[in-house]
């Protein structure tokens, strides 16, 4: 690469010495060429392909490895031209012309392959640590989504489709005019992989000054950013709600007799999280709104409005209607005003009205009336508590940022993109909607086949919020049905999936499509039988044991059973838990067992278009497609209707044989310190803990009681895990959990020890309307760390001074 680079992308000038030759007679008219290594292996690769993009046309597209003695070597093909070569002996020249023939049928499509763009200092480290920070060629498919459009942007992708890649392409492109872009996902290490791959495609882009694009490219958690725009930053967790429920509200949780998980999905999706604008009546008191009679006149003559005394009723799908033509200033106003009221409604109401919540059908809530009471009641209770101890979660934080955005007291975005926009409630969604300047510049992406978190995703409501305050009529759509991610096998598996849910549910056009493998490797599905007990655990042993391996449960109730059977906490994942990571080796334990009774009712009965029931298609779907390579299930109780239908997928196994189950490799302690530091990324401690503990390396110690303290705090107890966090050290991370405790002292004290800059924690206590100095000075008891404090005060005092002599200097100057 680098001698292609010197020789100013000319083949054919390059040096003497470099021994390429080319493959002859490809029958696709590709140009492939053998880089000779030593004497049995050969590189190939080809260049100035016009299968590429033209900003790609000066690269080397490197397409495989030919090893002599590898049996396995591929029957693809490739093709060439003159160069300077070594003087070749008659063996070498056989295996030219083994390689010769074996490729002469090869053929390269970007469509069809990942291929990734890095250069060659990228590529030495890849090489080296055998981590993936490259830069993806974007398929045709996925390219087509960055086409400017004026029209807000929707995509559609399954597991492992690209999505985030297209995400930060597009940031990368806006990023390039004076554009002030909002990048929004639910979860902090989605925030950090999208960071990264943005600040790689810069440093491959030297033409652009980084500064500039990475000033313009805001990125964030969702919840973090509206935490700091309302200063309120203790959100309560699930976690803190399970302890709520179980030690506060007993008697209805056992009246309930539903699991914890589901009550908090229906309160966070639906009783809470919904927007429930088709329910509304849009009822306004003329004089009291000061609306002007010749407005309502006209808009009762449209028939878009009905009057009854005072009161004007604005007939909403009417004016949802209007939309579809041209509006008029009357039907304009008309529209703001409903608006208005909506907003109004979103922040008086923490929670859909009753009345309405009851009513709603199937589609939205399977539960009887009886239960809905109780869950109603439930959520009363939960609001109560909630105002009682000043804490709020993630809707009520929604609707007071929605306020801010409301009243106009923060800047809005020239372009919004959101990914994972499934994980969101509907009053998360229409924030995100408010916050761009032009309801046209936003990108959304996600995938409803995903939607397995305590929400109500449904993209048709989605679309329906959009028009609700905007002009456009709906999303241009993109679906994109590349699966990068897991072998053909994986893939296949999950279209059966589809299959069976359009079969039993009905078909929904957007949703249910078919995915294309791009990865080439094939493994077998395992399918191990659960009625040999010991040999069940000799496999999940050995699982436990190899870092490469998760083994994935569908929910809390069987992860507590599964952790009594092997006594070992942090062995195993929920569905929940796995969703934002990718394994080479799943194993499945119950998934579809656990909710038998559920898929007998779907399989045996009429469920058609009753959406309720996507969610365990869904479970099924995102635990499998985890795997990158392999995948194995353990089944105690699947109905038989279910087994059936995928057991052609399935290689069976009665006893434990490590080789053929492809767990022969033996996990080194780096191995497990990385998969550590991965889990506590995705905060999840309990698993990171297990793998920090496994890896038996120096200073491990200190990373388990790190995530002790994590753990602690998002349970609740901020105070303690900032408490445990300062004594190691870990300044940063305690102050973000004294700041949920609301300790304004303690939380200066962890920035004063992060040695941040006095300037900067100036600035942040006035936000918060506290003169710093005075704060810190003025206390009835004395400070036992301002010794600390006054050496950042003092550097700052004393930079001002510098400052104030310069300006001395420069007005003694001026006077001569």
């Amino acid at each position: 690469m680098q001698e292609y680079e010197a020789s100013k992308f000319n083949m054919s000038s390059m040096r003497a010495g470099v021994s390429v030759r080319e493959i002859k007679h490809n029958k696709n008219g590709l140009r492939i060429f053998k880089l000779r290594i030593n004497k049995g292996d050969r590189l190939l690769f080809t260049f100035d392909t016009m299968r590429i993009r033209p900003e790609y046309r000066q690269s080397i597209i490197f397409l495989d490895y030919c090893h002599h003695d590898d049996q396995a070597m591929q029957g693809r093909t490739i093709g060439l031209h003159s160069q300077d070569v070594l003087e070749y002996e008659p063996i070498e020249e056989r295996i030219e012309l083994e390689i010769d023939q074996r490729y002469a049928d090869f053929d390269y499509d970007p469509n069809r392959v990942i291929t990734r763009v890095m250069d060659v200092q990228t590529m030495a480290q890849l090489l080296d640590d055998r981590e993936d920070r490259a830069v993806y060629y974007l398929n045709d498919e996925q390219f087509a989504c960055l086409k400017e459009q004026d029209a807000p942007t929707f995509i559609f992708g399954s597991a492992g489709s690209g999505k985030t890649t297209i995400n930060i392409h597009k940031a990368f492109i806006l990023a390039t005019q004076p554009m002030n872009i909002g990048y929004f996902t639910y979860s902090n290490y989605l925030v950090e992989d999208a960071k990264k791959l943005f600040h790689k495609i810069i440093e491959q882009s030297p033409e652009y000054r980084a500064d500039d694009l990475i000033r313009r490219v805001n990125f964030h958690p969702l919840n973090e950013y509206m935490s700091a725009t309302i200063n309120q930053y203790n959100v309560v967790t699930y976690e803190q709600f399970r302890t709520w429920i179980i030690e506060r509200q007993p008697l209805l949780l056992r009246q309930l007799d539903l699991p914890i998980y589901d009550i908090w999905k229906e309160i966070r999706g639906l009783i809470k999280g919904m927007i429930p604008k088709e329910w509304l009546t849009y009822r306004v008191n003329i004089h009291q709104k000061k609306i002007p009679m010749d407005l309502v006149d006209v808009l009762i003559q449209k028939g878009l409005a009905k009057r009854s005394g005072d009161d004007l009723q604005l007939q909403a799908e009417k004016l949802y209607a209007a939309k579809a033509r041209f509006l008029d200033a009357y039907e304009t106003r008309a529209i703001l005003l409903m608006h208005e009221l909506l907003d109004e409604y979103l922040l008086t109401h923490p929670m859909i009205d009753e009345n309405i919540y009851y009513a709603l059908d199937e589609q939205y809530c399977v539960y009887s009336r009886q239960s809905r009471e109780w869950l109603y009641e439930l959520t009363l209770r939960y609001q109560a508590f909630l105002q009682e101890t000043g804490l709020l979660d993630e809707n009520d934080l929604a609707r007071e940022f929605l306020k801010k955005v409301s009243q106009k007291e923060m800047a809005l975005f020239d372009f919004v993109i959101a990914d994972e926009i499934q994980d969101l409630t509907e009053i998360q969604i229409y924030c995100l909607i408010r916050l761009a300047k032009n309801k046209n510049q936003l990108l959304f992406s996600g995938d409803i086949n995903q939607t397995i978190r305590p929400t109500y995703f449904h993209t048709g409501r989605i679309e329906s919020l959009l028009k609700t305050s905007n002009t456009h009529l709906g999303f241009i759509k993109h679906q994109l049905i590349k699966n990068y991610r897991s072998t053909k096998e994986v893939v296949d598996l999950a279209n059966q999936v589809v299959d069976l849910r359009v079969e039993h549910l009905g078909r929904q056009k957007k949703h249910d499509y078919h995915e294309v493998a791009v990865r080439e490797a094939k493994h077998s599905i395992y399918y191990f039988n659960s009625a040999q007990p010991k040999e069940v655990m000799r496999l999940l042993e050995t699982a436990i044991q190899r870092h490469y391996v998760a083994i994935v449960v569908p929910n809390e109730a069987e992860k507590r059973n599964f952790q009594q059977l092997t006594q070992l906490k942090g062995a195993i994942f929920t569905v929940e838990e796995i969703k934002g990571i990718e394994k080479d080796y799943i194993i499945c334990y119950n998934v579809m067992s656990y909710y038998h009774k559920e898929w007998e009712r779907i399989l045996t009965t009429d469920v058609k278009y009753q959406n309720q029931y996507r969610y365990y298609f869904n479970l099924l779907y995102v635990a499998l497609t985890r795997a990158r390579h392999h995948l194995c299930f353990i089944e105690e109780k699947v109905p038989s209707l279910l087994y059936e239908y995928f057991r052609p997928h399935f290689l069976m196994f009665e006893a434990f044989d490590e080789a053929e189950l492809k767990l022969n490799q033996i996990s080194t302690d780096n191995e497990f310190y990385k998969e550590a530091k991965r889990y506590e990324a995705h905060e999840l401690y309990e698993q990171a803990i297990l793998e920090y503990e496994r890896s038996n390396l120096a200073g491990a110690d200190q990373d388990v009681k790190r995530c002790r303290a994590l753990m602690l705090n998002k349970e609740g107890h901020h105070l303690e895990a900032g408490h445990a966090l300062m004594q190691l050290k870990a300044y940063d991370l305690a102050a973000k959990c004294y700041r949920q405790a609301q300790n304004q002292l303690l939380y200066l004290k962890a920035r004063v020890f992060s040695d941040v800059p006095f300037q900067t924690l100036k600035a942040e206590f006035e936000q918060e309307g506290i003169d710093l100095v005075s704060f810190v000075y003025d206390r009835e008891e004395p400070i036992s760390w301002v010794k600390r404090f006054n050496r950042l005060y003092m550097k700052y005092v004393f930079e001002q001074m510098k400052g104030i002599n310069r300006m001395i200097d420069t007005i003694e100057k001026m006077k001569g």
